[in-house]
């Protein structure tokens, strides 16, 4: 994350792209609408994780019998069909850009993709390598992380979630149909989010950059609406899981 921050007028790219640095009064702009895909049409998730959380919230209420099964994790896998395409396509997009700044957007952002899955490898945690509900797992823990003040979720409270989030993706592959490529570029749209939020985060903690800092949360906020229905001050973290009112 370091030599992506390093690189400023990549950094300010990234943030366009995202959302978080824009002209007063434009359009909000996501990982999705930015480029010409239509993944933001069949990769709209929202809908489906409201109605999960409002779901989660009543087994609170009632809680399921024991042995209850959860959906296995395989739901919410593709099949990976290229090598990552998101990294060029974003910054391609950004036509401000001359030849160099684009070559280097378009590795800092493959160096952010890399970084997940090497993160993945030394957790031990292979099964979340092209998986959305661990995608999107990542990307709230971030948020978290920024919007709580480096609060971290513990391991039964990150297992919680991503069961959430895994139903609830599986409910939403119901209503859409969405090819391994299509998957794939949702996959690496949410990485991308997740590690540009908390490399902000860290970076401007680190280093005292409270504008870093405020950048994070902006985009934290911003996506956790847009993507997940998720409002931070709505997010109760129990000793037992996470919830959202």
């Amino acid at each position: 994350m370091n030599s992506f921050l390093r690189m400023i007028p990549v950094m300010v790219a990234g943030l366009l792209l995202l959302g978080a640095a824009r002209p007063e009064g434009a359009p909000s702009l996501s990982p999705y609408r930015h480029y010409d895909s239509n993944t933001f049409i069949h990769g709209n998730f929202k809908p489906s994780f409201q109605k999960q959380w409002k779901a989660s919230a009543e087994r609170l209420k009632n809680p399921p019998s024991e042995g209850a099964v959860m959906l296995p994790l395989a739901v919410s896998s593709f099949r990976k069909v290229t090598d990552p395409v998101l990294p060029k396509r974003l910054a391609e997009s950004v036509k401000s850009l001359g030849p160099e700044e684009r070559a280097g957007l378009e590795g800092a952002l493959l160096q952010l993709y890399k970084g997940y899955e090497q993160t993945l490898d030394q957790q031990d945690q292979p099964q979340l390598k092209n998986n959305l509900a661990g995608a999107f797992n990542f990307l709230f823990t971030s948020s978290f992380c920024a919007l709580r003040n480096g609060q971290e979720l513990t391991g039964v409270q990150q297992q919680s979630m991503l069961e959430q989030i895994n139903a609830a993706i599986g409910m939403g592959l119901k209503d859409r149909r969405m090819s391994d490529r299509d998957k794939q570029e949702l996959y690496e749209s949410v990485v991308l989010s997740g590690s540009i939020i908390l490399g902000l985060y860290n970076e401007g903690r680190d280093k005292g950059r409270s504008d870093l800092m405020r950048e994070s949360r902006e985009l934290a906020k911003e996506l956790l609406d847009e993507m997940m229905g998720i409002r931070i001050e709505k997010v109760h973290a129990e000793d037992t899981g996470v919830w959202i009112e």
